[in-house]
């Protein structure tokens, strides 16, 4: 009987359970291993904050799905891995033995080992920590939100919504440590989303890195001191800390190295996908859930193929992806290459398609 264990229930390990409800791995028992016994869709938060959704729309019940796979749902957290051995060790002292090993556990958040941080800024990560964050910070008066990448600006426009609607709140304030809000995308983009920014009257500091937090105050590099009741500490991902810890091979920020069959070279019966990876390929693909979509029908073929036939197939990173921001009132910022279009047609479109997603997952 072999053993095929799931860590983290992230888009790729989603899609393999759904799998497993219509085609059994034959003579495998399959384990699922997450800190939570909910996933929550990160897809939806912006929703969830403007208070277009309630927490079930944004949650998949681990328990009632991996039920109708017949997958053996543990709720652990790992620790270690010992690769050599193919064991594993969960924060509840369990030690666990596998034949294939799987990891989707997303990234962490960045810059945290700044003075005065893990005690005063909240973060969404865990995402399971998300719903109940957001409902404390949304009438705070005055909140700030340190990060100018996608997910800091459209949580930032979704809660100003959110607070113009109920008369809730003072003033919200972007920080971003780049000369300019998504520096990921063109310089074009980057200026229409800065004007919707300001014509919704969120305050905005650029090129500021934050350099200190007290319990009322944000101190940046240009000697700015901004007040605030609240703040969400956005600044990018940060590699979770367990492969170095367990001496798996990882890149020069710690995310788990693979190859293009998400395998670890060094060790095939590890793969892995979505944010914790990181493609020797192409080692600079973003952290972005797309990815990890069209990484999963491979992860599944090639994980079956690793249990059977030794068949697998090679996963090719997109060139261009659609992203679709929700800023506010039920209107979205869609944005494909250098292309982008604001109203309610793309917000329309992303409601559409995170709502079939989740469906999938939910009933």
């Amino acid at each position: 009987m072999n053993r095929l264990v799931l860590i983290g229930a992230g888009h790729a390990h989603l899609h393999i359970i759904d799998q497993l409800r219509n085609e059994q791995l034959p003579d495998t028992e399959v384990i699922l291993i997450s800190p939570s016994p909910y996933q929550y869709y990160s897809g939806m938060f912006s929703g969830y904050a403007e208070g277009l959704y309630n927490e079930e729309d944004i949650r998949v019940s681990l328990p009632q799905l991996c039920e109708k796979a017949s997958v053996d749902f543990k709720e652990e957290f790992i620790v270690s891995i010992d690769a050599e051995q193919k064991i594993l060790l969960t924060d509840q002292g369990n030690v666990l033995s596998y034949d294939v090993v799987s990891f989707d556990i997303g990234s962490l958040t960045a810059h945290t080992e700044i003075k005065g941080v893990k005690e005063h800024a909240r973060r969404i990560k865990p995402n399971y920590h998300f719903p109940a964050m957001v409902d404390e910070v949304r009438q705070t008066e005055h909140l700030s939100i340190v990060g100018g990448g996608i997910a800091g600006v459209e949580l930032a426009l979704s809660l100003q919504s959110y607070r113009m609607h109920h008369n809730e709140g003072k003033d919200v304030t972007i920080i971003s440590g780049a000369e300019r809000l998504l520096p990921g995308e063109t310089i074009d983009i980057s200026k229409k989303i800065e004007q919707i920014v300001k014509n919704k009257g969120i305050k905005l500091q650029k090129g500021s890195h934050v350099t200190e937090m007290t319990n009322d105050k944000i101190y940046t590099d240009q000697g700015t001191e901004i007040i605030y009741t609240d703040a969400l500490w956005l600044a990018g991902p940060k590699a979770p800390s367990v492969f170095k810890q367990s001496k798996l091979p990882t890149d020069d920020k710690g995310y788990l190295q693979v190859e293009s069959t998400l395998q670890v070279k060094e060790y095939p019966s590890i793969f892995g996908a979505g944010d914790c990876i990181s493609l020797s390929e192409k080692p600079d693909l973003p952290k972005n859930g797309v990815f990890a979509i069209r990484q999963a029908p491979i992860l599944w073929e090639n994980i079956k193929g690793f249990l059977s036939t030794g068949d697998g197939s090679h996963y090719i990173p997109q060139n261009k992806w659609l992203a679709i921001m929700s800023i506010g009132h039920k209107e979205g910022f869609l944005l494909y290459g250098k292309w982008s279009y604001k109203g309610k047609i793309a917000w329309n479109l992303k409601n559409r398609i995170d709502r079939k997603f989740m469906k999938q997952y939910q009933t």
